[in-house]
């Protein structure tokens, strides 16, 4: 796709700044519309989807189908829909020939953890590109979202010591521990869940989960090793840190310590997963008054699924959310986005296009 974007704006003189991963396997792409030298609006988009595997498609998932004012395939909703309309508007982008010029944004790995788009920041960083600010087009029904979650995933492996089950006074049984790791994670969901809110979210507090969990090589044997994943996500209000502390704190002064009375070599081993911060958007930001004008009203609220807008904040680029199709058909089997969310997406950045141009008509007058 980056290969096919790239080629799509040459062909317009248009240039693009391309980063790598590691193995330059995946890349982000950066572009500038227009020649202008103010600060102007980025369109964020990220260009991996989820796989399909175990789902059931009434045909294939990546080969658009056009049916019944619906275009399904996987990505098509989240959030390859506003990607397409914000290529398809470059021509009227480069027409408007504005002094403020749009940036296209398009980065790699946001579907596990938002990877790429830090790459992309770097890279910016070093080129002091100017923004006022970035809209991430992530499915909202159009609908402008100030604030999301940020979250945090742990893989925990548990090591202890094994033995016959007949002799269990002979092993640290890592199952067990990590049963008691998972009942304390329980306690602070529930304390979480009675403490901080933010109502304007759909669940307004910080939600912390056991996901994942793996343990044990036979039943006549105590399990030497075990391993879960949890995650939280937390309010823009909440500060991580703190639950990362309580969390280490009852690993080495409760549980260590039992397990190390048995077997020196016992250890609880956390590492990071997923991190990526929560977006609550500057109070003020001339990005919120510019898409209020031009999104489809509705009730100030924020959502509970993260997206690249809190990275792009905390960079120093004001950010919010919005884009066409709605979150409930995304990683879905039969994903889709209806042809009426992309033409109010298309009247969204033609919206955008002329706000910039009128601004730049009245700086000349």
């Amino acid at each position: 796709m980056i290969e096919f974007i790239q080629d799509y704006l040459a062909k317009r003189q248009i240039n693009s700044r391309i980063t790598y991963d590691r193995e330059r396997r995946k890349a982000n792409l950066f572009a500038t519309i227009g020649s202008g030298k103010k600060p102007g609006i980025v369109l964020s988009g990220h260009t991996d989807v989820v796989p399909i595997d175990g789902q059931e498609w009434a045909s294939d998932p990546f080969v658009l189908r056009d049916q019944d004012g619906r275009y399904y395939g996987r990505g098509a909703c989240d959030m390859k829909g506003f990607i397409a309309i914000a290529l398809a508007k470059v021509d009227a982008m480069l027409e408007a020939d504005l002094d403020a010029p749009f940036h296209l944004a398009f980065s790699y790995d946001e579907e596990v953890g938002c990877i790429g788009v830090h790459k992309m920041l770097d890279d910016l960083r070093e080129q002091n590109v100017p923004a006022l600010g970035c809209i991430v087009g992530e499915p909202t029904n159009m609908q402008m979202k100030t604030g999301h979650k940020g979250k945090r995933a742990f893989r925990c492996v548990v090591t202890g010591r094994s033995s016959h089950s007949s002799t269990p006074d002979a092993a640290v049984n890592a199952i067990e521990y990590s049963t008691e790791l998972i009942s304390f994670l329980r306690t602070q969901s529930k304390e979480l869940e009675n403490s901080l809110r933010d109502h304007l979210f759909d669940v307004p507090y910080t939600t912390l989960t056991t996901t994942m969990f793996n343990g044990g090589i036979a039943t006549n044997t105590i399990p030497a090793s075990c391993e879960f994943v949890f995650e939280y996500r937390y309010l823009p209000a909440q500060d991580p840190t703190q639950i990362d502390h309580r969390i280490q704190h009852f690993i080495a002064e409760v549980l260590l310590p039992q397990m190390q009375e048995k077997a020196q070599e016992a250890a609880i081993e956390l590492s990071t997963c997923i991190d990526y911060p929560a977006l609550e958007t500057p109070s003020g930001a001339e990005i919120q008054q510019i898409v209020e004008n031009w999104a489809i009203p509705g009730e100030q609220s924020k959502v509970g699924f993260g997206t690249e807008a809190g990275i792009f904040t905390n960079f120093g680029i004001p950010s919010v959310v919005c884009g066409p199709g709605d979150i409930n058909q995304a990683h879905r089997p039969d994903e889709f986005v209806s042809a009426q969310q992309l033409i109010l997406c298309e009247d969204f950045i033609d919206g955008l296009i002329w706000e910039m141009w009128s601004r730049k008509a009245a700086n000349q007058d």
